[in-house]
């Protein structure tokens, strides 16, 4: 996990970053972006990264560990385990090109050496940036997650299908808020996700982060509290 201090980034500084990134991508690639995003692409192709799908677990002896990016070498790798999982794995990939999109000229800047990962002489170089599957995100990792959905899930085309299958204004799902404040995603909340990732062809994003990302984008809302809204 990053363990550097990042700067503060507002949501509009996100949309803006990986717009950019999708603008300068569809010119490299000489036509629009659209979903699926082709990520392994961007890294590959636009950024011109090393990309590799490897044991991280057992090269950098953590359990957890889902993503690392190496800044110096410009190599991105994802852990073998997420192989299969096209939703977790694609959002993964993401997650890694937001830590060298977002925070690889703060680390140049700075000039960090996580002690963490200081190599000797005879070692291999170690990855500046790690990411593991814990409950709790740091800043850095929070930002990452934010971008990955936004490149993922561009707000232009979820709008756009949303409009298309329920019309103007958000959909409404009975107990949203209720199914929120107990940590879950409504069944009703899933089922309008399968909907949207179908017919705006996101078939590299899982049901659960297209829940968020519509909850993001205000583009469900709840039943009880829209009807009360109206009286």
């Amino acid at each position: 996990m990053l363990q550097i201090k990042v700067p503060f980034l507002k949501h509009s500084d996100l949309d803006h970053a990986a717009t950019e990134l999708l603008r300068r991508y569809s010119t490299w690639k000489g036509s629009p972006a659209r979903p699926p995003i082709d990520v392994d692409e961007i890294v590959e192709g636009y950024l011109g990264l090393d990309f590799d799908v490897v044991d991280l677990r057992a090269v950098l002896k953590m359990g957890d560990v889902l993503g690392a990016t190496w800044l110096d070498d410009g190599r991105i790798c994802v852990d073998q385990s997420l192989e299969g999982k096209e939703g977790r794995f694609a959002f993964t990939v993401a997650h890694e090109v937001g830590h060298w999109v977002l925070h690889r000229p703060v680390l140049e800047m700075e000039k960090v050496t996580l002690p963490l990962f200081a190599a000797k002489a005879d070692e291999d170089p170690k990855p500046a940036i790690v990411c593991r599957a814990q409950a709790y995100k740091q800043p850095a990792e929070w930002q990452a997650d934010q971008f990955a959905a936004r490149v993922l899930m561009p707000a232009s085309d979820v709008r756009a299908v949303m409009r298309a299958l329920h019309g103007d204004g958000p959909a409404t799902v009975r107990g949203l808020d209720a199914s929120r404040k107990a940590g879950q995603l409504d069944a009703q909340l899933r089922a309008l996700a399968d909907g949207v990732i179908t017919d705006g062809k996101f078939n590299n994003v899982s049901n659960e982060a297209m829940c968020y990302r519509l909850l993001d984008l205000k583009l469900v809302a709840d039943a009880n509290a829209a009807q009360g809204r109206l009286l």
